[in-house]
């Protein structure tokens, strides 16, 4: 079968590879698209260590079902189905309270050895296999599993006041959560990021400040804006250490920080301040099983949606998919994959 392999630092390309074997708890789908996602690109660019080449890489994928394993399942073969990549174990304490995203036996397809979805074909866990409603276009339907991500985030915030919140970085997930803030109720919301591109899609999203930080001090800016004050909820969605510096800064007394972003391992912030401002810094990571079901129900709904930024591109366009996503990317906050 086609597949983009990532075979070295910046570099994907279109091969032949094997087409899967499946294990028997695993169902095989014919890939109809993948969307490139911010973690394929840390591995790209060669930040994620779990992600060495060769390797196919995707997971934001939907298919249509062609190996159905022994068992009873909701889908059948010739369904249009959406797949959870998050795999774990369903047996440790985390999985058993309902946080299997913290499992520490989880997998990713298209991480460590396990094939992704830029490929023809992908086998998956069927239990993490659901079928589409009728009448969901495709680039509409690949956002389940990145809005899952911002759902299990606003799921996490300790209290929600719906004031003031701040949203560092403008990309796919940013924009998610500016659309999921505003459907939840949220009004006053301040975008940052250095793409001028996509501060205006903020503002086409609701965004009340948008902010350039290239144009002063963000924290500074957001500070003045809520009068001095500091926003209620501060939002890392880049994982930039100048971010998390930013945004300990920007949060008022009392305030929460999400942090979601994955980009810089280490970095270092004014703890003091944090710790005589009990602000709350609390990691967001991936998504549980009720976290993707409420995103499906959402995306199948037409309650977000961001297809106007989204493009879709034949696999052997995949290096400059890469390329432009790394690079320059305007105003495109999402590229499908097709086979």
């Amino acid at each position: 079968m086609k597949a983009l392999v990532y075979s070295a630092v910046k570099e994907v390309t279109v091969q032949q590879a094997p087409e899967p074997s499946p294990r028997p708890d695993q169902a095989v789908l014919k890939v109809i698209g993948t969307g490139i996602c911010g973690s394929d690109l840390s591995g790209f660019l060669g930040h994620s260590p779990r992600r060495q080449p060769p390797l196919v890489l995707g997971h934001e994928t939907i298919g249509s079902v062609v190996h159905v394993p022994p068992g009873k399942w909701p889908f059948e073969e010739g369904d249009r189905v959406v797949v959870n990549p998050l795999q774990s174990c369903g047996e440790c304490e985390n999985c058993r309270q309902g946080k299997a995203n913290i499992c520490p036996n989880w997998k990713l397809i298209g991480m460590d050895r396990e094939p992704g979805a830029f490929a023809e074909y992908v086998a998956v866990k069927a239990a993490n296999v659901f079928p589409l409603r009728e009448g969901v276009g495709n680039e509409q339907a690949v956002m389940v599993e990145p809005l899952a991500n911002g759902v299990h985030l606003f799921n996490s915030i300790e209290r929600h006041q719906f004031g003031t919140l701040a949203i560092y970085g403008a990309g796919t997930q940013g924009i998610l959560m500016l659309a999921l803030a505003r459907l939840l109720g949220y009004r006053e919301i301040a975008v940052v990021d250095t793409n001028p591109a996509r501060l205006a899609v903020a503002d086409r999203y609701g965004a009340k400040l948008k902010q350039n930080p290239l144009d002063g001090d963000s924290a500074k800016t957001i500070r003045d804006w809520t009068n001095g004050r500091g926003v209620d909820i501060g939002i890392d969605a880049s994982g930039l250490t100048v971010v998390r510096q930013s945004l300990v800064h920007a949060v008022r007394k009392g305030g929460e920080i999400m942090l979601l972003g994955l980009h810089d391992n280490m970095s270092e912030i004014d703890f003091n301040l944090a710790i005589r401002n009990e602000i709350r810094l609390q990691g967001s990571f991936a998504f549980t099983p009720r976290d993707f079901a409420t995103s499906k129900r959402l995306i199948e709904n037409g309650d977000i949606s961001i297809v106007d930024y989204t493009r879709t591109r034949p696999l052997e366009d995949g290096q400059a998919s890469f390329d432009l996503l790394t690079g320059n990317p305007g105003d495109t906050l999402k590229i499908v994959l097709t086979p």
